[in-house]
C-alpha cells in the first residue's frame, strides 16, 4: 500500500502530527483534519482510502462523522479506524457506528502495523472487487447491446400483418426476455396454399431463441424450404402437413439438448376451398371461431412435442373454413400467464374473449389481446414468452 493516502482526524494537533509521522514511516501519505466537516471536504476531493479518527471530538463526534462518511456518495471504500482511550465506549459501539477497527491510545507501533496490514488486505480485496464489477458492467452492457440487435433480427423475421388473397392476419408477440423461444410465420405457397405455424421452444431466452431461429430457417417459404419440398412430394395436404413435422422431428432429434424440445402447430389452408389441415405437436390447441354461429371451439388432440422422441408420430386434424371464420394460434405463455393472485389467464377465459370480440375487425384484435394479457400480468415483464397468431379466412378474391 505504499503511497496510499491516509487521513488523521482529531482535535489534538500534537497527536495528529505524531500519528502522521507513524503513518509516513509505514509508507502512507498522511493528511490531517481537525474536525469532521474538514475531513469530509478532504474526502470529497482526495483519493483517501484510510481514515484514523478520534472517537471524541468537539464540533462533530467521531460516530457522527463516520455515519456521514458511510452515507456519502464517494466512489470507493474507506477503511475507518477509531482512536480512543480505555474510558471511551467499547469496540462494539465503534463497529456499530460504521468503523472497521478500534485502536486504544496511546497507539503502539506494533498495534498500528497490525491494523494497517488488515486495512491493506481489505482495501486490496475491495479494489479487486471494484475492478471485477467494472468488467461485469462492461460485459453486461455489451451483452445487452447484442441482445437488442438479436431482438431486432427476430422481430424482422416475424411476418407482416397483411391482407392476402384469401386471408387476413394479425398477431401478438411479447418476449419474456430480449429474444424469445416462440416463433411463428405464415405465407402463401404454390398457387392455392397458405402455410402457417407457431412454435415454442422449451424455456426462453438466448438458447431457446437460437433454436427457434434454426427451425424458422428450415421452414422458410422458398422453393428450397422444407414446406415447399413436402408439398411437392405429398400432393395431399394432410400428408404434406404430417410429413413436414415428421421431418423436423428427425432433424432435431439428437441435435437438441434433451431439454431443448419444442411444441408447434403446423398447417396448410387451401384458399379456393377453405379446407384446413394441421398437426398439433404438443402445443396448446388452436381455436376455430365460426362466423355463422359465433361459437369458438378448440381443435386438435395434443400430440408429442418435436425433438423429444424419434419414434413420435403426428396426425392431421382437418377443418373446413367458411368466409369470416377465424383461427387463433397461441403459446402456453398466453394461457399460463399469472395475475397478482397467481391465477392463470386460462384457455376458457381466452375462449370467452374470442367469442366476445367475434364481431370486431381483425385489425383491432392484436392490440386488444396485447393489452388484455398485459393488464392480466400487471406489467410488460412476462415470466414466459407470449405469442398469438390470428387468421381470418376471406375466401378467394
Amino acid at each position: 500500500m505504499n503511497g496510499t493516502s491516509a487521513l488523521v482526524v482529531g482535535d489534538d494537533a500534537e497527536a495528529r502530527v505524531a500519528l502522521s509521522r507513524q503513518l509516513d514511516n509505514a509508507g502512507y501519505k498522511a493528511m490531517t483534519a481537525n474536525n469532521g466537516q474538514q475531513a469530509l471536504d478532504i474526502l470529497e476531493r482526495a483519493e483517501v482510502t484510510l481514515v484514523l479518527c478520534d472517537w471524541s471530538m468537539q464540533d462533530m463526534s467521531g460516530s457522527e462523522f463516520c455515519s456521514r462518511l458511510r452515507s456519502a456518495t464517494i466512489n470507493r471504500y474507506v477503511y475507518f479506524i477509531f482512536l480512543g482511550s480505555p474510558a471511551d465506549p467499547p469496540v462494539q459501539h465503534a463497529l456499530k457506528a460504521g468503523a472497521d477497527a478500534f485502536l486504544t491510545k496511546p497507539i503502539k507501533d506494533e498495534d498500528l502495523h497490525i491494523r494497517l496490514k488488515s486495512a491493506t488486505r481489505i482495501l486490496e480485496l475491495q479494489h479487486r472487487m471494484c475492478a471485477r464489477n467494472d468488467f461485469l458492467e462492461y460485459a453486461y452492457a455489451s451483452v445487452t447491446s447484442d441482445l437488442k440487435i438479436a431482438a431486432k433480427v427476430q422481430e424482422d423475421l416475424l411476418p407482416r400483418q397483411f391482407r392476402l388473397a384469401g386471408l387476413d392476419t394479425n398477431w401478438v408477440f411479447k418476449p419474456a426476455n430480449f429474444v424469445a423461444g416462440d416463433m411463428f410465420d405464415y405465407f402463401p405457397l404454390a398457387d392455392d396454399y397458405f402455410v402457417f405455424y407457431i412454435l415454442d421452444v422449451e424455456g426462453h431466452g438466448i438458447a431457446s431463441a437460437l433454436t427457434s431461429f434454426a427451425i424458422n430457417n428450415q421452414l422458410n417459404p422458398s422453393t428450397h424450404g422444407l414446406c415447399a419440398k413436402t408439398v411437392k412430394s405429398h400432393p395431399v395436404i394432410q400428408e404434406a402437413v404430417t410429413a413436414t413435422v415428421d421431418n423436423l422431428n428427425l432433424q432435431f432429434q439428437g441435435n437438441l439438448n434433451s431439454s431443448r424440445y419444442f411444441t408447434m402447430v403446423y398447417g396448410i389452408i387451401e384458399i379456393s376451398t377453405g379446407k384446413l389441415s394441421m398437426t398439433q405437436a404438443g402445443h396448446p390447441a388452436p381455436v376455430h371461431l365460426c362466423k355463422e354461429t359465433g361459437k369458438a371451439v378448440f381443435l386438435g388432440h395434443g400430440g408429442m412435442p418435436v425433438g423429444l422422441l424419434d419414434e413420435a408420430t403426428y396426425d392431421a386434424v382437418d377443418c373446413s373454413l367458411q368466409v369470416g371464420d377465424r383461427l387463433y394460434l397461441y403459446s402456453d405463455g398466453m394461457i399460463e400467464c399469472e395475475n397478482e393472485n397467481g391465477e392463470f389467464y386460462g384457455s376458457e377465459r381466452l375462449l370467452l374473449r374470442i367469442q366476445e370480440w367475434r364481431d370486431l375487425p381483425i385489425e383491432e384484435l392484436g392490440d386488444l389481446f396485447d393489452g388484455e394479457i398485459a393488464r392480466w400480468n400487471g406489467s410488460e415483464n412476462f415470466e414466459d414468452d407470449v405469442s398469438m397468431v390470428i387468421l381470418e379466412y376471406t375466401g378467394k378474391r
